[in-house]
């Protein structure tokens, strides 16, 4: 008697196996042939420096091979002609597949793709011709995972570095720290290496693996001090610089790499002192500056009567006459004060190792009382205010205008400018009224009727000239405008493109223009303006030349003859 459960067994594998394939099957990307065909203007495979012979003296065909992905590696696609040899060689970015004539199917293999089996060309392979195949690639998913680099101690703008594992990468920026001391940034799946660069600090380096993109990864990074704290302070109003660089005045307290160290200290008036430290790694102290030196000289002072109080700046120095010795060079103030005397101020300038002579005689203030100090006597003044009248025309202004525009291209614009001590800079920008008449345009496969305006932008530079009391002014000026024609579509079809590889909308000429403008002044604000302009066009795009060619309103927009005329207001 045969039993059935081995072989009952032995279909419960089986169906479990092809289940398992079928589920790796559906997790592979896939990719398809999007176009396969016949270059008849290709000459590749006959071109001697490219050609290759069979056995039998026949010229393989070349089957050139691109991706619809530019980012796509050709070079992992692995093809089988069956019978017939093939050979693959890389080639200007494409995948040239060598092949024996007559081939009608091909089997394409990439690792972690669905197989392409016995794909049908749709004809047999001629020898010595040249064909191309498109490949349409399904791009596959990048997964990612977010990481968070923390630094310690807690330090802002640490560098940290990142470079993947993977053949070919390079070190990139990952982020710099903010002031948590910590960075944060989605990376795809994978092993990478990092750095972290810190001021002050031994550069750090480590590994980690990103493999759940559905945890943060926290990585810890211990950075290790290159040098130490240390607190510079000076008993004096000084400033403290390290090596040319100021840090603070009279205390600073921060980190220094170990090494040898400048330090100055600046005060006014003195001589700067200055030394070298030492700073040791891990090793925190506070060093004791020298102070700067004074630069002094000498104050002989005396008054009429003698006796009178001396202060100097707000200090007590005791009674005239006296030598004042070392005060700080440059410029003081003494106030010499006695009773029934008056209280004089004097400003006096000490040089260095010099002595500075000052005598100073006091008024008698007569009867007052003891103790009573001498008011100053005070003369009256009288005020006279001049008031003149506002300019019509100023030499130095801003204004904005607005104009109308005839003749050769006609339209209404704005403009803004300014006078600086009658140079002028103007700015205006024109929008033209009429159209142009119907243009046709077209080609082999499209056409188009339309018909443009014109968008003027314009920019001048003169000088006024103020006339009749200021009331006209002449202003000669010379510019640059740039004329934009814009289509307007009667009817659209295809964008026709043209021999300058733009399309028919795509027109503009630039100009140097000449002017004289005349501007009347009906207030210190208002004004009236007429301004006759030369315009001579210099660049001409391919298209305007020939939309000119064809339409003289379309060539009177970039050289001719215009008029403006308009009202400005001036502040």
């Amino acid at each position: 008697m045969i039993t059935k459960t081995p072989y009952l067994r032995f279909l419960a594998l089986f169906a479990l196996l092809a289940f398992a394939v079928g589920v790796h099957a559906q997790e592979l990307l896939k990719f398809s042939v999007a176009s396969f065909q016949l270059d008849p203007f290709d000459q590749t495979a006959l071109n001697p420096e490219f050609e290759k012979i069979d056995g039998s003296g026949y010229r393989y065909a070349i089957i050139k091979v691109t991706s619809d992905n530019p980012d796509d590696k050709l070079s992992a696609f692995r093809f089988n002609f069956f019978s017939l040899r093939h050979e693959v060689r890389e080639h200007n970015g494409e995948l040239w597949v060598y092949v024996q004539k007559n081939a009608k199917r091909v089997t394409i293999t990439r690792e972690g793709y669905v197989p392409l089996n016995r794909y049908d060309l749709g004809t047999a392979i001629q020898d010595g011709k040249v064909y191309t195949m498109m490949l349409s690639v399904t791009a596959a998913p990048i997964y990612t995972q977010m990481v968070q680099f923390t630094v310690q101690p807690v330090l802002s703008n640490a560098v940290v570095m990142v470079k993947s594992e993977r053949e070919g990468a390079v070190e990139e920026l990952f982020g710099t720290t903010d002031e948590t001391g910590s960075v944060a940034k989605s990376l795809p799946l994978g092993a990478y290496t990092y750095r972290v660069i810190a001021e002050n600090c031994h550069p750090t380096e480590g590994t980690l693996v990103l493999n759940d993109r559905t945890q943060t990864l926290v990585e810890e990074v211990p950075l290790q001090l290159n040098g130490s704290e240390v607190t510079l302070r000076v008993d004096a109003d000084a400033d403290i610089f390290i090596n040319g660089e100021k840090k603070g005045r009279r205390t600073w307290t921060g980190s220094l790499k170990a090494g040898t160290y400048y330090v100055e200290c600046q005060q006014a008036n003195h001589r700067n002192s200055s030394q070298n430290i030492v700073v040791e790694e891990n090793r925190n102290r506070t060093i004791d500056l020298t102070r700067p030196t004074p630069i002094t000289g000498t104050l002989a002072i005396t008054s009429r009567p003698l006796g009178a109080n001396i202060d100097i700046d707000g200090k007590d120095y005791g009674l005239t006459p006296q030598n004042i010795n070392d005060l700080l060079i440059g410029q003081h103030t003494v106030t010499l004060s006695k009773e029934r005397y008056s209280t004089e101020k004097k400003p006096f300038e000490i040089k260095e190792k010099q002595t500075t002579q000052l005598e100073v005689a006091l008024t008698k203030t007569g009867g007052e009382a003891e103790g009573e100090k001498a008011k100053p006597s005070t003369k009256s003044k009288t005020k006279t205010t001049v008031q003149t009248k506002a300019e019509p025309q100023k030499s130095s202004c801003f204004y904005l205008q607005a104009f109308g525009q005839f003749v050769s291209l006609t339209g209404i614009g704005l403009g803004a400018g300014a006078y600086f001590s009658n140079v002028n800079v103007e700015a205006s920008f024109l929008f033209g009224l009429p159209a142009s008449d119907d243009i046709y345009w077209s080609n082999s496969s499209s056409h188009l009727q339309c018909n443009y305006k014109c968008m003027t932008y314009g920019a001048k530079l003169g000088y006024g000239i103020r006339l009749i009391k200021n009331r006209f002014r002449l202003t000669p000026q010379v510019g640059a405008s740039l004329s934009a024609l814009h289509s307007h579509n009667i009817d659209w079809g295809n964008t026709v493109k043209v021999s300058d590889g733009g399309s028919a909308s795509n027109a503009y000429v630039g100009s140097v223009v000449f002017g004289l403008k005349a501007d009347y002044a009906f207030t210190s604000h208002f004004g009236v303006f007429l301004s006759p302009e030369m315009s001579v066009a210099i660049n001409k795009s391919k298209i305007y030349t020939q939309l000119a060619d064809v339409s003289s309103t379309i060539k009177a927009w970039g050289s001719g003859f215009n008029l403006r005329l308009g009202l400005r207001y001036s502040f």
